[in-house]
């Protein structure tokens, strides 16, 4: 019974030793499975040992060590769970399960296992889910307002993979097929080109067949002439009007038709080219331009998944081996598969019994070929990784590379690259070898029908049933033949890069953002700048909060403070009223709006943004001040700059406003980069504004003239400020003091320091840090 149940659901269900599988006798049903079985490696007790946790389709039971007795055991009937979840403890984790009236722990493990418990409370979440299929959960009672930001793993159903966190659909089980399709489909705005380049394929494969026709004439109708053993084609005959049989006219009207069938059919050629290049172009703009639309709308969780070199490998590399087969690739493959069905005809009628021959070798190749695609597809799937990874590390490292040099870290990432590179080349060398086994395989393969051929023809000839000429004509038309069915084996692998590549490149498009306008989104009016936290809990993963039931208003023009240690949540929080991402729980209230019921543009219009690392853009000083509103006009800029304190330092550069700052802004200082942001911020004129550190990292003297600045920009406005030194935030009309993701403390600065906490304490070790420093 036990072991039925085990083989049902492999991935959750671990062998359960003999001592747990008798305690597990008599507490079960007979018709019950185990559904999950997994051992922990600390008792409920919070010492060293091995427990269980097994779970079947009416119960949930959990073994814990009880020194040298039974095991202690508890157990909860599913109909009772309300929820499960996972805590992190101090050294350790939890599973908690949750009744209408309790919380009992059921399992307690090391970090370690913290990725095998990962999924374990959504498994039993579906056990639950299963026990009561008429009852909704309380999850699904509730409305978008509490809908989760984080995304419980998920595995594809045919193959067990981990679905990708960006991906709704699994990558191993993407139809080619459809993804082929799904690439076409961007070719309807153009299907005029694609016809064009179509019926100029259609009259050039045409012409292109000709030659061995006018080949078997030159044989039987001018060198080799024979009485005709049977009625000859109309076409044929016609060509006798210009010369006779055996003619030197014939021969010359011959060598002139050859001539022009060359020059039409290589004219044709180069124009369909030049055509379906356009066509796949076209294609190719249209995808990448999408391609990087939807980046843009894709959240900031997105992002911290993947790595910024991987990504700009899929904008760029990938799309280019899908425009490659768009332009090149498919029309050779269409152009071949005309071409077999042309010669097939031409074949059979020419001799209906050597094309039987001909077609022979087909069924092999066609084998063959489905073969090395499933090894294909899997190398350049890893070969394409492999590219991704090397991205990767060039976008990380050279913008990095004053840290490198800094630190003489030359070496060290010179033996990364080094490694990353090598991998790359052994992955490419597998494909190469592939691709020269397949190659030859194809050629050896249709040189079997070519010998076949030669022996039953060459016969026929000998005995006189075939003319020299048809014998002649025939073997052309066969390596004609050959070739486009050795043309297609050989498309293959470009296929194959080419459903990599879009693979890839649909797993972004295909993203969906975390966050996104509801469907009953209105637009906010210009807000007046009126706060309310209520009860907002958030987390980055599942059972590990960053913000816990937070609750406080703010009033429209007050400044407010955050401080609290590292990692207390204030950033977070800041994340949370720009909508970056969703709460958990609660609700965040704008002028008595909630967030989530407008639209994700225009709240984020009303809120300006000045940072601790200040992004700039590669252009002038004019075109970073003005991102906000590109439209302003230059006396605008100006404005804002002398307002932040810019003006002065910025007209001391060679190009005044017309200086460029270079990548992310390396040309200029920290503190003429933060002040550029500030400018930035004033030009935008929000209701709201938040400055993260915006005084850090900077001397005392441009800090002066960037808190100045900042006076300036607060008046009027609801301003959250974030800062490690407590001194800027005196000025703030309240503190909020964050501790591990709980507000702790709430007040003025002198209202704090009286109540002597976490601020106080904060204050006290500032000070005496800058009297150690001053010393």
């Amino acid at each position: 019974m036990i072991l039925e149940g085990a083989q049902e659901t492999k991935e959750f269900v671990e062998e359960i030793p003999v001592e747990i599988r008798n305690a597990l006798n008599g507490r079960i049903g007979a018709e019950e499975k185990i559904r999950v079985s997994v051992s922990t490696d600390i008792t409920l007790e919070g010492e060293y040992g091995t427990g269980w946790l097994v779970a079947t389709d009416e119960r949930l039971l959990s073994f814990s060590p009880d020194g040298a007795g039974a095991p202690r055991v508890i157990h909860v009937p599913l109909e009772e769970v309300a929820s499960v979840e996972m805590q992190d403890m101090f050294g350790s984790n939890t599973l908690k399960v949750r009744t209408e009236d309790r919380g009992i722990e059921v399992a307690r493990f090391s970090k370690s296992l913290t990725s095998k418990f990962a999924r374990v409370p959504s498994e039993i979440e579906t056990l639950i889910r299963k026990k009561k299929p008429l009852e909704e959960s309380a999850e699904e009672k509730t409305s978008h307002k509490e809908v989760r930001s984080y995304r419980k793993q998920r595995r594809c159903p045919k193959c067990g993979r981990v679905i990708p966190e960006w991906s709704d659909v699994c990558p191993r089980c993407i139809k080619k097929g459809k993804l082929l399709y799904r690439l076409l489909g961007y070719a309807t705005p153009y299907w005029k080109l694609f016809a064009a380049g179509l019926s100029i394929m259609l009259v050039a494969t045409v012409i292109g067949l000709m030659p061995p026709l006018l080949m078997r004439m030159l044989i039987d109708d001018v060198l080799v002439v024979k009485p005709l053993a049977e009625d000859v084609s109309g076409a044929r005959t016609f060509l006798w009007n210009f010369g006779e049989r055996g003619s030197t006219s014939l021969l010359a009207l011959l060598v002139a038709l050859s001539m022009v069938i060359s020059v039409s059919s290589n004219g044709l050629r180069a124009f369909r080219g030049y055509v379906m290049a356009r066509f796949g172009q076209r294609i190719t703009l249209d995808l990448r331009n999408k391609l990087y639309r939807h980046l843009h709308v894709l959240s900031l969780g997105f992002y911290a998944q993947r790595e910024t070199g991987r990504i700009m490998s899929r904008v760029t590399q990938d799309v280019s081996r899908v425009q490659d087969f768009i332009s090149d690739g498919m029309q050779e493959g269409i152009r071949s598969i005309l071409t077999i069905v042309l010669i097939a005809v031409i074949l059979f009628r020419l001799n209906a019994g050597l094309a039987i021959l001909v077609l022979l070798p087909t069924p092999f190749l066609v084998i063959a070929t489905l073969l090395f695609s499933r090894k294909l597809h899997r190398v350049f799937h890893t070969l394409w990784k492999r590219w991704a990874g090397l991205s990767a590390i060039l976008a990380d490292t050279l913008p990095g590379m004053r840290v490198v040099k800094a630190f003489t870290q030359e070496e060290r990432e010179i033996a990364k690259f080094d490694r990353k590179s090598t991998q790359l080349f052994y992955m490419g060398l597998r494909a190469v070898k592939l691709r020269a086994m397949f190659g030859p395989m194809m050629t050896f393969i249709t040189y079997l029908g070519t010998v076949i051929i030669w022996w039953v023809g060459g016969r026929e000839v000998m005995e006189g049933h075939l003319t020299l000429g048809d014998f002649t004509a025939f073997t052309g038309y066969m390596w004609q033949f050959y070739f486009p069915v050795q043309m297609l084996c050989r498309l293959n692998h470009r296929f194959q890069h080419a459903a990599t590549s879009a693979e890839r490149v649909f797993e972004i498009l295909d993203a969906e953002p975390d966050i996104a306008d509801m469907p009953h989104a209105t637009e906010l009016p210009e807000v007046v700048g009126r706060i309310q936290f209520r009860d907002v809990t958030f987390a980055y993963e599942e059972g590990k909060p960053v913000l816990k039931h937070l609750d406080f208003d703010v009033e429209p023009g007050e400044m407010i403070g955050l401080a609290g240690h590292s990692g207390a949540g204030k950033s977070t929080l800041i994340n949370l009223i720009c909508r970056f991402y969703d709460v958990n729980e609660g609700t965040i209230w704008m002028d008595g709006k909630d967030v989530r019921d407008v639209t994700v543009k225009s709240l984020r219009s009303q809120i300006g943004v000045v940072l601790q690392d200040p992004f700039l853009f590669n252009g002038t000083v004019a075109e970073n001040i003005a991102y906000a509103q590109p439209d302003a006009t230059m006396r605008q800029v100006i404005a804002a700059a002398k307002a932040a304190n810019a003006h002065d330092f910025i007209m001391d550069f060679p190009d005044a406003y017309d200086t460029q700052v270079g990548e992310r802004g390396t040309k200029v200082s920290t503190g003429e980069r933060q002040r550029l942001a500030i400018a930035r911020a004033i030009l935008k004129d929000p209701r709201i504004l938040i400055l993260d550190e915006a005084t850090s990292s900077v001397d005392t003297e441009t800090e002066a003239q960037i808190q100045e600045a900042l006076e300036r920009l607060v008046k009027g406005r609801t301003t959250f400020a974030i800062a490690h030194r407590l001194s800027t935030l005196r000025n703030a009309d309240r503190l909020l003091i964050l501790e591990k993701g709980e507000l702790v403390e709430m007040g003025t600065h002198e209202e704090l320091i009286e109540q002597d906490g976490i601020y106080a304490k904060l204050c006290r070790m500032q000070t005496k840090l800058s009297t150690i420093r001053a010393w």
